[in-house]
């Protein structure tokens, strides 16, 4: 099941109509590479070069354009550069400018914290449809134990500043992790004074490859920890940490759920897909790794039907999600999310189960809980 409230005045609400009545692609994420300029403690793709070698090769410039080109024809519109660091691809600065040339819109999600003459001499040309930024902190203090790099807060607060000079609109998005959560009440502040509304991310998962790349799992906030600071103002979150310590998620009843839908659909299911930096497509890069198929292979028409034919299969709820009366109102409980966290798209992930009941049960409890945005898939 689709949600969504369309603005049928917005054109881009009416080309993703059709495309999801007509099951074309619409839009199309490309990961360019696993490296980074970023040693992130937490990050689910990065790798070094002989980590990354069993699991496939970086593709082409010349590769990509190709593909771009099959894009093109199949109908896509909208990309968005991603990695790893996007940035650090080889050869970013003529992909991207021909990209640009060939009339995408673009979306560059990136860290902002290493970027040369050349790279924002392509963005100054031809400036980016917009720019997702993700913050991993309030200081060069904070980047240093997140990141491994002492100046990363400055560098990537000159990189916000360079796109709002050349007015590409930039989001924000704080990835939270133990390591970071105190600098929460700042970072709020940072992003008004910018008069940049931001999201954030709480939701951490393991690494794509190999569990022992990262320290997701470590670094990760409790689901009460998670559940505890969201509903809590962002000045108190060292309270919010405390009061985590005494809430559990063992003893809340959830009843049974009637009438839900029996599959858990989303827009990127019908109009968008994901290609890796290895050549890997699926719905979206949670997906990665659930019987991928290979437009590099097999042509991009190809690899697009393979996922219409495998689509019902794939977003059928599960059956214990279906008894849940949390159902409508658990968050990032998609299709993708599941694999992600249990390496099935049919088995809740407990992770995910044990934040959303504690959640209700804290929202439940104060009268005025605004909990934070999450970034949208979509």
């Amino acid at each position: 099941m689709i949600q969504k409230k369309w603005d049928l005045d917005k054109i881009s609400d009416r080309l993703q109509i059709e495309a999801i009545r007509n099951k074309r692609p619409l839009s199309c994420m490309l990961e360019l590479t696993y490296r980074c300029n970023y040693n992130c403690k937490m990050c689910y793709i990065h790798m070094t070069d002989s980590q990354a070698e069993p699991f496939g090769r970086m593709r082409t410039v010349e590769e990509w354009l190709d593909m771009a080109g099959q894009l093109y024809k199949a109908g896509v519109l909208y990309l968005t550069l991603t990695g790893g660091e996007c940035t650090t691809y080889p050869g970013f600065v003529r992909l991207y400018e021909e990209l640009s040339k060939m009339g995408f819109f673009i979306t560059v999600m990136s860290n902002a914290g290493g970027y040369n003459d050349p790279i924002r001499d392509v963005f100054r040309r031809f400036p980016p449809r917009h720019v997702s930024i993700t913050l991993y902190g309030a200081s060069n203090e904070t980047y240093e134990e997140v990141t491994g790099d002492p100046s990363g807060y400055d560098k990537t607060l000159s990189n916000i500043e360079f796109f709002r000079s050349i007015g590409v609109p930039v989001n924000l998005n704080f990835t939270m992790i133990r390591q970071n959560v105190m600098d929460y009440p700042k970072i709020g502040k940072l992003c008004a004074n910018y008069g940049i509304p931001f999201t954030m991310t709480s939701d951490i998962t393991g690494h794509r490859y190999c569990a022992a790349f990262s320290d997701a799992f470590d670094c990760r906030l409790s689901p009460a920890q998670r559940a505890c600071v969201a509903v809590n103002h962002p000045e108190d979150v060292a309270l919010a940490l405390n009061e985590a310590g005494s809430v559990t998620s063992d003893d809340l009843e959830l009843g049974t759920a009637k009438d839900n839908p029996e599959f858990d659909y989303c827009i990127g299911a019908f109009t968008g897909c994901a290609i890796a930096w290895n050549g890997d497509m699926n719905y979206c890069m949670s997906f990665m790794g659930n019987s991928n198929v290979k437009p590099f292979e097999i042509g991009f028409e190809a690899a697009w039907a393979l996922l219409k034919e495998r689509q019902e299969k794939t977003f059928r709820t599960p059956a214990k999600c279906l008894s849940c009366s949390m159902y409508s109102e658990c968050p990032q409980n998609c299709a993708g999310r599941r694999f992600e966290g249990t390496g099935d798209p049919g088995s809740p992930d407990p992770y995910t189960c044990q934040y959303a009941k504690i959640l209700k049960s804290l929202k439940n409890t104060r009268e005025n809980a605004i909990i934070p945005d999450t970034p949208k898939c979509n």
